[in-house]
């Protein structure tokens, strides 16, 4: 894991997209997995600023935030890693990369772990949470 970094935890708005709509996302065994894609946020890294989708599964309200960045392949697991948020009584939330996780797929090639879609691959690198497990 990367050290702790408190510039890297965020309380961020959500912005809900207007057309949302159910999205296909190949796994790492070939299948498809079916979310919504459900808005985004934003938020800056290195004086960049980024910008991750949000999914929801489409039976649940939970978001999944998968995303890979600049680490990915080299320091931290090359399809990219996977961070849940907390929604706050504001309806904001609380976005941690500390937490950041590698998908089961990292450790077990038998699961079935849905890919990072290309717009939730950043260029800026997210130094917190989970490298890549040897």
């Amino acid at each position: 894991y990367y050290e702790e970094y408190p510039s890297l935890r965020f309380v961020l708005e959500p912005e809900e997209y207007d057309d949302q709509e159910a999205v296909e996302m190949q796994t790492s065994t070939g299948d498809m997995a079916t979310y919504v894609r459900w808005g985004k946020i934003s938020f800056d890294v290195d004086a960049e600023t980024a910008v991750l989708t949000l999914y929801k599964d489409v039976d649940g309200d939970d978001y999944f935030l998968p995303f890979a960045d600049a680490t990915s392949g080299a320091e931290t697991y090359g399809a990219g890693r996977y961070l849940d948020t907390e929604v706050l009584p504001d309806g904001k939330l609380l976005v941690d990369f500390n937490y950041a996780y590698n998908p089961y797929c990292a450790y077990n090639e038998q699961w079935s772990c849905p890919l990072t879609p290309f717009e939730n691959r950043l260029q800026v690198p997210i130094r917190a949470g989970e490298k890549v497990f040897k």
